[in-house]
């Protein structure tokens, strides 16, 4: 995992916590009790309010600010005869942020749409990527790159991606706190 010492690990309910605080539900009142039967469960709205916030968080803050892995050992590849490798991407992958076939002089770092001018470029032979110029066609859960060596069995030598952390945690860089309060004030309403 690729961070530094600004990035924060949190477990589900001190997130809820942190959440809290930023969003002024907490610290609460200690001297009265309130009780309501009809309420809504807040922890519930919030809990989904911070899944929205960190799946959009992982799908475009940048990626300084996001945990990134490199794959490469856990990436399946398959070249079809005229050298085009498909790799299918693993499921705790969100977005690739930098990827590199054996033999390719750079590393592909923009990635294209499967629906874009380039992309339809990749499919004729004269206009494909190469060695030195290498591109990639991001169509979900799997990659086009363009292209490798046919006959050749193909071998990475990068993975980036940015990754969905396991068992609930939420990893990202202190300074992505700071939208929380847009998001909210954007993106969903609040009680």
């Amino acid at each position: 995992m690729e961070n530094s010492s600004q990035f924060l690990k949190l477990d589900e309910q001190h997130m809820l916590n942190l959440w809290k605080t930023i969003m002024h539900f907490e610290p609460t009142r200690l001297d009265c009790v309130i009780e309501r039967k009809d309420g809504i469960d807040i922890d519930a709205l919030l809990t989904i309010h911070i899944n929205q916030w960190y799946a959009h968080l992982l799908e475009t803050a940048p990626v300084q600010w996001l945990p990134v892995v490199d794959v490469k050992t856990q990436v399946a590849l398959s070249i079809d005869k005229e050298g085009v490798v498909t790799a299918t991407i693993p499921q705790q992958c969100v977005r690739p942020i930098e990827w590199q076939l054996n033999g390719w002089q750079q590393s592909v770092t923009s990635f294209l749409q499967p629906d874009s001018h380039e992309a339809a470029n990749q499919h004729c032979m004269w206009t494909r990527g190469n060695s030195h110029t290498p591109a990639a066609i991001d169509c979900g859960d799997t990659l086009k790159l363009f292209s490798g060596k046919a006959g050749n069995t193909p071998t990475l030598l990068k993975a980036r991606c940015v990754v969905r952390p396991g068992n609930g945690l939420y990893q990202f860089h202190a300074v992505a706190l700071a939208t929380i309060p847009n998001w909210e004030h954007e993106h969903l309403s609040i009680i």
